[in-house]
């Protein structure tokens, strides 16, 4: 027997994971066919070499993005909240009872903001 080269066992090796990726391919739209509730779509892709029409979805990194800063701004609210009661701070004859009762008096914003003012 004679002895096999690296570039012939890299080659078997590509061919394996391609192989195998196209394997995973067939067995995802298969799932797709039982599971799915989209409307029927073209799902032959082979190979990455058709390219499947998806209707775009927005990218969720950036909605948890977002809510990480709003809820960091939202617990530090809080935390200058809480100080401003403990230590019986207030701005300008604002204190905390009387932001307070006007959150717990009305929801909309825009009169909260217009109160501050």
């Amino acid at each position: 027997m004679s002895k096999v080269n690296t570039d012939k066992k890299l080659e078997l090796v590509k061919a394996i994971r391609m192989q195998n990726q196209y394997n995973r391919q067939l067995f995802r739209s298969r799932e797709g066919f039982l599971y799915s509730d989209e409307p029927l779509v073209r799902r032959g892709e082979i190979y990455s070499l058709e390219a499947e029409d998806k209707p775009e979805v927005p990218n969720s990194g950036k909605v948890y993005g977002s809510f990480r800063i709003r809820f960091l701004i939202a617990m530090v609210l809080l935390v200058v909240f809480i100080l401003c009661d403990v230590n019986h701070l207030s701005y300008e004859g604002e204190n905390t009872d009387t932001i307070f009762g006007r959150i717990t008096q009305n929801m909309d914003i825009t009169e909260l903001l217009e109160g501050i003012k």
